[in-house]
């Protein structure tokens, strides 16, 4: 009976040791969080907004133009809650339907070009125009138009995993949203 006691104890610790070594494992890599926000860039600075705060995407946009903030964008933050530092390699947007853009960097609106290096308890900022994001979703609608198309935010980390925004910005287009060139 004491050997069964003691067996039963040492499985305990042992389930226990590999459930610490499961959870270190997860915790000590890089643990990425990408959220999307709507925004304007102008009088030197870039302003931005959650998309989960935009209750009219033309409302919002008017208030930053007539603030001053004349190029409209979409802003894509990325913070490395983890202890590894992680290589970005490119940012974007996507569709359900597996059908995303990525902005190249000559057209990117950032001081930090891709790739990146993200430390551990870092953030990092890209923007993209947002006549791109119009287009991409213009044609989306036309390639599927019974369907809806939720557009989120994503960043490519070496290796190839893509991590998405929790946040999604269902674009509309029965209203052209304003102009982003400022006009």
């Amino acid at each position: 009976m004491t050997s069964l006691i003691i067996s039963i104890i040492a499985l305990c610790f042992t389930i226990a040791n590999v459930t610490w070594q499961i959870a270190r494992f997860l915790l000590e890599g890089p643990r990425i969080r990408v959220r999307m926000k709507v925004g304007a860039v102008g009088r030197g600075s870039l302003i931005s907004v959650p998309v989960e705060n935009v209750k009219d995407l033309n409302e919002t946009f008017a208030s930053f133009e007539s603030q001053g903030f004349s190029q409209l964008v979409l802003v894509v933050e990325v913070a490395n809650h983890g202890r590894l530092g992680v290589q970005l390699l490119d940012f974007g947007i996507d569709v359900p339907k597996g059908v995303s853009i990525k902005v190249v960097n000559d057209n990117a609106i950032t001081d930090t070009p891709m790739p990146y290096v993200l430390e551990p308890h870092q953030e990092g900022t890209w923007a993209m125009p947002f006549e791109y994001v119009e287009n991409f979703a213009r044609t989306c609608k036309e390639t599927w138009p019974r369907e809806a198309h939720p557009l989120r935010a994503y960043v490519h980390r070496a290796g190839g995993k893509k991590i998405r925004a929790a946040q999604s910005l269902p674009l509309l287009l029965t209203d052209p949203v304003r102009s982003s060139t400022g006009d």
